[in-house]
């Protein structure tokens, strides 16, 4: 029996779970595996947690490359090159170095942003030649991909859209400053918004309004897209402003990087379909008007996995060649 061609691997490293994924050279995901971050987060444990699940994506046979996502900037040897939130002392990790004993194959290391960005610039198959991805879940984060090719910035920290200051002196931040997009349009920001909100008598009419008041209930963007499909009037103002602190956000990215795609994607977009139509309609009003001209605003094809399979195909790109690479892709994503 002939053996199989050598897999590609993704790994996705976070705060809460290390997961991986095999890509067989047919485009087949044979293997999905997942570890609990572990609870100390010590950069130690962590990378311990990547070898096992290495380890058992290499079960079936070799790999030909990896590729990982992992929050925080990265140089390009794949050593982490910035703090990472959720995983203390994960600075100067030679998480690249490890990765590659691990699975004894070439590895790749990218911001696990620029990953998912890579990932709906491929299931496009080439026909986004300059894509922007912007990811709203628990923060928001982006990518910038221009013909397969990732732009990374120093230390891939390119595109972290966002931290744009949309609001001076708004809204206060986690990253010291106010006023950033993610401070009105992240699934948490929403939902502390409608709760602030809910408190002034002037949406005392609102069923969102009256459900927030009540003891022990707490709001988050899932609840309000709930009502804003039901028409409540505190819903749409939220969304509104989550809208509107986009735009402004992905204007100054249009002036900046002329992508001809924007993709919104992340978790929040599973109930909020309508900030993409909301939000194509508003950039014009904060950019010049050939800054828009042929732009396309598309809700992303992906899921939750846009990462780790992004991480996979980035890591076969530097084996195949472009139409090799391509129909990886199509076969992966279901093209």
């Amino acid at each position: 029996m002939k053996p199989e061609a050598p897999a590609y691997l993704g790994l996705d490293i976070g705060g809460q779970t290390v997961k991986g994924l095999r890509l067989e050279a047919d485009g087949r995901i044979s293997l999905r595996t997942v570890r609990p971050t572990p609870a100390s987060k010590s950069a130690a444990a962590v990378l311990d947690a990547a070898r096992e699940v290495v380890e058992e994506l290499l079960g079936p046979g070799p790999a030909a490359a990896l590729g990982a996502g992992t929050p925080g900037a990265v140089d390009a040897a794949g050593r982490i090159a910035g703090e990472a939130v959720n995983i203390p002392g994960w600075r100067g990790t030679e998480l690249g170095e490890a990765l590659a004993g691990f699975a004894r194959a070439p590895a790749r290391v990218r911001n696990d942003g620029n990953l998912a960005a890579y990932a709906e610039w491929a299931a496009r198959g080439g026909r986004a030649k300059a894509l922007l991805f912007v990811g709203l879940g628990t923060g928001i984060g982006g990518g910038f991909v221009e013909d397969g090719r990732i732009l990374p910035g120093i230390d891939d920290r390119a595109v972290e859209i966002g931290h744009l200051i949309v609001h001076y002196g708004g809204r206060p931040c986690a990253c010291g400053r106010s006023g950033c997009v993610e401070t009105y349009a992240s699934g948490p920001s929403i939902g502390k918004i409608a709760a602030e909100l809910a408190l002034k008598p002037e949406w005392g009419g609102s069923d969102l309004a009256q459900a927030l008041r009540s003891p022990g209930i707490r709001a988050d963007a899932r609840a309000v897209y709930k009502a804003f499909a039901k028409g409540d009037e505190l819903a749409r103002a939220v969304h509104r402003i989550a809208a509107e602190a986009l735009a402004r956000a992905i204007a100054s990215a249009l002036a900046l990087l002329a992508p001809d795609t924007v993709v919104l994607g992340g978790g929040v977009l599973a109930g909020a379909g309508a900030l993409v139509e909301e939000v194509a309609a508003l950039v014009p009003s904060y950019v010049y008007a050939t800054a828009c001209e042929g732009c396309r605003y598309e809700r992303a094809l992906l899921g939750p996995e846009a990462g780790l399979l992004g991480a996979a195909l980035y890591g076969a790109s530097f084996r195949l060649e472009r139409p090799g690479f391509l129909e990886l892709s199509r076969a992966a994503l279901g093209q």
